[in-house]
C-alpha cells in the first residue's frame, strides 16, 4: 500500500502558535511544535502554555536557547541539545522523540549529538523533498510557509547539497515561489505518487506577513484531501524506525557522510 502522508511542523514556540493551533484543530490536522526553552530573538510560550499545547499536539525539541548548533563547540552544542531535551521533558512529564535544528544549521557533529541525546529523528530545513530519508536525522520538508525567490531556492539547495530538492523544485513544484501554490503541487504529487507532504512554518512569520487567511486556505486544502493521512513528525520517525529495525546497520548507513538527504 502506498504511503500518502501529510504533516505540519511549527518552529520557535512563539505565543502566536496558539492561533496556528486553533486552525490546525479546526481542520483536524496533526502537527509537531518545536519549542526551545528560551529564544533571545522573540517571546516563547510559558510552561503552562506549552503543556496546554501538548494536550493536542506533539512537542519536539529545539535546543535550550534556540542557537545554531553548527556554530558551537562540541561541549556547548551537546549542552544545548541535552539540556533542551531535559528541560522540555520536565515541563511535559514525558520523553521527547522529535528534534528540529534551529535555523536549519547543522553538520556531522550536530547529527551525532542529536542521535546521542536519544531522539528518534530530526527535521531539517531542506526544501522540496517528500520521501522517507535514508538518514532519520536528515528529514526534509516540502515547503516553508514563506516567500522565497527562485534564486534563493536554488542557491540554498546547492549550498546544502540538496540536489534532489533543486530538481524537484522545477520538476514537481513547477518553480513556484508562492508557498501556497508550491504546497498544493506537493499535495497533488503525494496523492498521485505517494510520499510525504510536509510544510513547516513560523507562526510569528505568518503573523508578520499578514498571511493567516492564506495559511487557513492551505489547511482547508489539506482537510479536503481524503486520501492523505495526517500525522505528526514523531509518528513518521517511529514508522521509519519500525521499518529499519530488522537491519540496524543499514538504517544509519552513511550517517555523517555526504549524501543527498532524500533519495
Amino acid at each position: 500500500m502506498t504511503d500518502r502522508f501529510v504533516t505540519v511542523s511549527v518552529d520557535d514556540g512563539h505565543p502566536t502558535d496558539f492561533r496556528t493551533a486553533e486552525l490546525l484543530t479546526r481542520y483536524g490536522i496533526a502537527a509537531t511544535f518545536y519549542i526551545p526553552g528560551k529564544n533571545p530573538e522573540r517571546a516563547v510560550l510559558s510552561k503552562i502554555q506549552i503543556r496546554e499545547l501538548a494536550s493536542r499536539f506533539e512537542i519536539g525539541g529545539h535546543t535550550l536557547n534556540h542557537v545554531a548548533l553548527k556554530s558551537l563547540p562540541r561541549d556547548r552544542a551537546w549542552a544545548e541539545v541535552r539540556e533542551g531535551k531535559s528541560w522540555m521533558e520536565d515541563v511535559l512529564g514525558e520523553p521527547l522523540i522529535s528534534f528540529c535544528y534551529p535555523r536549519g544549521k547543522l553538520d556531522r557533529q550536530s547529527i551525532a549529538l542529536v542521535q546521542k541525546a536519544g531522539f528518534l529523528g530530526a527535521r531539517t530545513c531542506l526544501l522540496n523533498l517528500h520521501n522517507f530519508p535514508r538518514n532519520p536525522f536528515l528529514w526534509g520538508v516540502s515547503t516553508h510557509a514563506c516567500w522565497h525567490s527562485q534564486l534563493i531556492q536554488v542557491r540554498h539547495a546547492l549550498l546544502e547539497r540538496n540536489f534532489l530538492g533543486a530538481c524537484n523544485f522545477f520538476q514537481i513544484y513547477k518553480g513556484a515561489t508562492d508557498w501556497e501554490i508550491q504546497f498544493l503541487h506537493a499535495l497533488d504529487h503525494i496523492e498521485t505518487h505517494g510520499g510525504i507532504a510536509h510544510m513547516y512554518l513560523h507562526s510569528w512569520e505568518v503573523d508578520a506577513n499578514g498571511q493567516w487567511q492564506k495559511l487557513e486556505s492551505v489547511f482547508r486544502s489539506i482537510a479536503e484531501r481524503r486520501t492523505l493521512t495526517p500525522v505528526t513528525n514523531g509518528a513518521l520517525f517511529k514508522l521509519w524506525k519500525s521499518r529499519h529495525e530488522e537491519s540496524p546497520r543499514n538504517s544509519l548507513f552513511g550517517l555523517g557522510k555526504k549524501q543527498e538527504p532524500n533519495s
